[in-house]
């Protein structure tokens, strides 16, 4: 999902393995719910083992860095309510919100100048001739944006409407949940893993301004001090209420992950989503059916509402150069995680971070340059069923039952009640015997 910084650039072949991570959760209970109910006030905090010596040094780890949730909520329903009572120009929604991408995707790029000047040795950066002006192109850039941001959000907000109404998720008639979603750069997500098992054993919202060497700093400590497997990473949406969403980033990409954090505030009504956090097959089961929907509404917006844009993509992929094929990421990710599987089931913890470390050198050599390779890596990765880095069984599993089901409707009704991955098998058998 990242091509390293999937929030700065286009989602190419790995972003969609490292991207959209996620951060969708421990919260969707009660910011749903209340969020509904009132449209406006949320209260409430997951809750942790404040006891647990483990859990308060983690805790400590990030003292300072962690993403104030409640704080962002209050704000961003404050904004959506008055953009309620925008009214939209006459301009062509598809150019504006094709536009605002555009001027996202510039100002990604001057970021990144911005950040490399800042990083070069001798004379101070900020003496810099390019610099002051790379900023001033960037401050108008922040600016345009920040005023288009509001029509953007409402215009996507009602194509993925158009598509969740279409599926007859509705009530009343409209989308139920009603598509909320906000342009912003979301938290970063630290994960930990035991090192002798791919397991997420805890997780935490981080500031998204982290700098990268903070970020390492708290890994190493992590593991330095706490013997455990750690990652931080980029996001490329959460599903809070309303959900963040990146800007600089394809327009497939952002029409079906708007349309995949709608997915986790659906479910967040049913027994699938309140469970989200129960065990890991059930955050598996959550996220790969909000990927299989959410890729499925976001596509089929693109089509309806961007036929250019939908074509344009479907020619690239068929004309997409041989070379470029050579190096299949999701094959190389998939036999690594494999062979990390057997040696950690043999014990042979050392054996497997080397070989992590081995294969992370070979994903840079290829065009993919990632930042870390470890247990965390794939415990974060690996939540989704559809992607590379997972092994679990359950997502191949309901990719088929939705290739069962006639519509998403349908799928969703078959996996919205499911309290256990147990009882997944069983509705699957069902809809074999139905074919």
């Amino acid at each position: 999902m990242i091509k390293m910084q999937p929030t700065v650039q286009p989602l190419s072949a790995v972003e969609k393995a490292v991207a959209r991570p996620l951060g969708r959760s421990l919260y969707r209970r009660w910011l749903l719910a209340l969020a509904l109910g009132a449209v406006g006030l949320l209260a409430g905090s997951a809750s942790v083992d404040s006891g647990s010596q483990l859990r308060q040094s983690l805790q400590s780890k990030v003292h300072g860095d962690t993403w104030d949730l409640l704080g962002w909520e209050i704000q961003a329903i404050a904004a959506k309510l008055r953009a309620g009572q925008l009214t939209l120009s006459a301009d062509e929604p598809a150019r504006q919100v094709t536009t605002y991408l555009e001027r996202a995707n510039q100002a990604g790029e001057l970021e990144r100048e911005v950040e490399r000047l800042y990083s070069e040795a001798g004379a101070p950066a900020a003496n810099h001739p390019q610099l002051a002006l790379l900023e001033k192109q960037l401050s108008q850039l922040r600016a345009a944006q920040q005023e288009a941001r509001p029509a953007v959000e409402t215009i996507l907000e009602a194509q993925i409407s158009a598509e969740v109404r279409a599926a007859g998720l509705t009530f009343w008639g409209q989308a139920f949940p009603p598509v909320w979603f906000t342009f912003t750069d979301p938290p970063k997500k630290l994960v930990v893993s035991p090192r002798g098992r791919i397991l997420t054993a805890h997780y935490a919202m981080l500031r998204p301004e982290l700098l990268p060497e903070r970020r390492e700093s708290i890994e190493q400590a992590i593991l330095a001090d706490d013997n455990l497997s750690a990652y931080i990473t980029n996001i490329g949406g959460l599903g809070a209420y309303p959900t963040q969403v990146v800007d600089r980033a394809p327009l497939e990409w952002v029409l079906t992950t708007v349309a995949h954090e709608w997915v986790h505030n659906y479910l967040t009504l049913h027994p699938l989503g309140i469970l989200y956090n129960h065990t890991p097959d059930l955050t598996l089961i959550n996220e790969t059916v909000a990927e299989i929907v959410g890729n499925e509404l976001g596509q089929r917006a693109l089509e309806k509402q961007y036929p250019a844009y939908a074509l344009a993509a479907h020619t690239s992929e068929q004309t997409e150069p041989a070379e470029l094929l050579a190096f299949d990421f999701d094959r190389e990710m998939r036999h690594t995680r494999e062979i990390v599987d057997q040696y950690l089931a043999l014990g042979r913890i050392a054996d497997a971070e080397a070989y992590m470390e081995i294969r992370r050198l070979l994903f840079v050599e290829n065009g993919y340059p990632l930042r870390k390779l470890n247990q965390a890596y794939f415990a974060f990765h690996g939540s989704y069923g559809t992607r590379a880095a997972a092994t679990n069984p359950l997502g191949s599993q309901l990719i088929e039952l939705r290739s069962l089901t006639p519509d998403v409707k349908s799928f969703l009704e078959a996996v919205r009640g499911l309290t256990a991955a147990e009882q997944l098998a069983p509705v699957l058998a069902a809809w074999r015997e139905r074919g």
